[in-house]
């Protein structure tokens, strides 16, 4: 269960779910494997794929899942989904069911447009709940279960780690340009046949436009999987001139631009079996690889500055403090995800929450797992401020440093330590903060900055000694279209810092949804910002049940703006 709607559910609904019989739905169908929030740019849920809902009294407290023989059943565990679009009503396909989430096939024959859904559990049947149906929408299947991250992607080579072989592509199991691999995923679009019997085989009808990196990859078959109802097979071809740990793919489908259900990363190195730009660091990569299990601490200081007001040369700050403490196995490797590759960018909805608990101060630069316990809370100085965990999360630990005040400036002394918690003992790191050199050209604050096509970064300056030589630019888009929904997402890319620009390409700026904005002392201030900034270069501590671990800083320098 995605653990975003798991602690919303959990804390909003659970009085309810106790109080009454029948079940009760927590908000809209979106797809199983991009969780894209309705409304976005690329949501809704195709003909013939597999979504997902949440809520309470749902289905049994133990998870039940259907299996072959087909014909598959419109009941499951008591649990049946019923849709109705223009007046037409069908009875999905329940794939599992459980207390709190029910996923379904939702049946090639649905009307396209909005409609709603109801659950039936044990005869009690929910109060209707919105489900907006479209042609095609392909979602790519994520190992965070989230939309996010590494991509559930496949190749016919295994690696043998202790002689065990895996063919899952991650920072130790990279793919090759030229190599034909297998994306997995849902939403590509209707079949002829019913979609409770074995998926046909054959290449579904309708274009899709694979991306892998910033170009358009062969695609060799895109159909439905033979072993699965509902689950969709992309076989492509990795392109020349792509590398790196983490490098962005995404499926364009109907051949219509911001129609990517979400973007993920693979693994790609121009030989061997692992990438060397994550970071972990490569001496950590290469424990992996051996078969070792990795623990590892990743600290950062960001400080955003951007001008928001138009016409204003006055600047506003916030200030973050995040940490995460991450275990990887070679089972789990795929979950150490850190960031975007050089010369490319990734973009993830982040309209519910993004990895950590409170959206305080998420940053794509760590995506990783979270799960090791280092106390109650960090600190650092000065003043000393405290950086609590979350309760959600163990190993999660943010702040929002002094309030809407400047709190981080550059080349001071800022020492951070952690009084140890369960996996991870006492430490204590100093981290001396970069000077940043890196600002943004060529935008004025407030201007409004289109999504249909390429958007050229420009920016003077840059230290080619910090970050390796590679500036790290940051965007975000944010609307509120009632009251009690809201759209976001989160755009990061990573370039050379000698280049003074960079493009970022259309497919993946189609993801942003129009900027919205908010008025404070009768000024308008828009829904967006762009932002360009360096990385530190980071310090190593240590800790007992660490293998390693890293603080690090970046100053951000942007302004507002309108993606419209």
């Amino acid at each position: 269960m995605d653990k975003r709607f798991a602690r919303l559910l959990a804390v909003s609904l659970l009085s309810a779910a106790i109080a009454l019989a029948q079940p009760v739905i927590g908000g809209s169908a979106v797809s199983s494997a991009s969780y894209r929030t309705p409304g976005m740019p690329g949501s809704g849920v195709a003909q013939g794929s597999i979504f997902i809902v949440f809520g309470t009294g749902l289905g049994p407290t133990a998870l039940v899942e259907a299996s072959p023989p087909f014909p598959l059943l419109t009941t499951l565990g008591g649990t049946s989904v019923s849709v109705t679009v223009g007046g037409v009503q069908q009875s999905a396909i329940p794939l599992y069911t459980y207390t709190y989430a029910v996923a379904a096939i939702l049946p090639s024959t649905t009307p396209v447009g909005s409609g709603t859904f109801t659950v039936t559990y044990n005869g009690q049947v929910s109060a209707p709940a919105p489900i907006q149906v479209v042609e095609s929408a392909f979602g790519i299947y994520t190992l965070n279960e989230q939309g996010s991250g590494q991509a559930i992607a496949t190749d016919t080579t295994p690696t043998y780690i202790n002689s065990t072989p895996t063919y899952n592509n991650s920072i130790i199991h990279t793919f090759h340009p030229l190599e034909v691999v297998s994306l997995w995923g849902t939403g590509l679009g209707a079949i002829n046949s019913s979609d409770a019997d074995a998926p046909p085989f054959g290449d579904l009808p309708g274009s899709i436009t694979v991306y892998v990196g910033n170009a358009p990859a062969s695609v060799t078959y895109h159909g439905r999987a033979p072993c699965c109802a509902g689950l969709d097979q992309i076989n492509f071809q990795i392109p020349q001139g792509v590398t790196g740990c983490y490098v962005p793919i995404g499926v364009q489908a109907g051949g219509a631009l911001g129609n990517i259900g979400n973007i993920a990363t693979i693994a790609v190195s121009d030989s061997g079996h692992t990438c060397s730009d994550s970071v972990m660091g490569q001496d950590l990569v290469n424990q992996l690889a051996a078969g070792q299990t990795v623990d590892f601490g990743y600290i950062r200081l960001e400080s955003w500055v951007a001008r928001y007001i138009p016409g204003s040369a006055g600047n506003a700050t916030l200030d973050y403090g995040i940490a995460t403490f991450s275990e990887y196995t070679p089972a789990n490797a795929g979950l150490a995800q850190y960031g975007v590759s050089s010369g490319y960018c990734v973009a993830v909805d982040c309209s519910t929450e993004c990895g950590g608990a409170n959206l305080v101060g998420f940053s794509l630069s760590d995506s990783s797992p979270a799960q090791l316990d280092a106390g109650a809370a960090l600190t650092i100085g000065y003043p000393i401020i405290s950086l609590p965990q979350s309760q959600f999360e163990s190993g999660y630990y943010e702040a929002l440093l002094s309030g809407n005040a400047r709190f981080l400036y550059s080349a001071f002394t800022y020492p951070v330590t952690g009084t140890g918690g369960a996996a991870v003992g006492a430490f204590s790191v100093n981290d001396v903060t970069g000077i940043p050199s890196a600002t943004l050209a060529g935008l004025t604050n407030a201007q409004t900055v289109p999504v249909s096509g390429d958007l050229k970064i420009q920016w003077t300056g840059g230290n080619p000694a910090l970050q390796n030589g590679q500036v790290t630019i940051s965007a975000e888009s944010w609307q509120q279209p009632t009251n009690t929904t809201y759209q976001a997402e989160f755009l990061q890319c990573t370039a050379p810092a000698s280049a003074q620009q960079f493009t970022i390409p259309a497919w993946v700026l189609s993801a942003m949804p129009p900027s919205g904005s908010i008025t404070e002392e009768g000024e308008i201030i828009p829904g967006g910002w762009l932002q360009v900034g360096q990385y530190n270069n980071p310090t190593k501590f240590s800790a007992t049940g660490l293998t390693g671990g890293i603080i690090t800083d970046i100053f951000y320098n942007g302004i507002g703006v309108f993606f419209q």
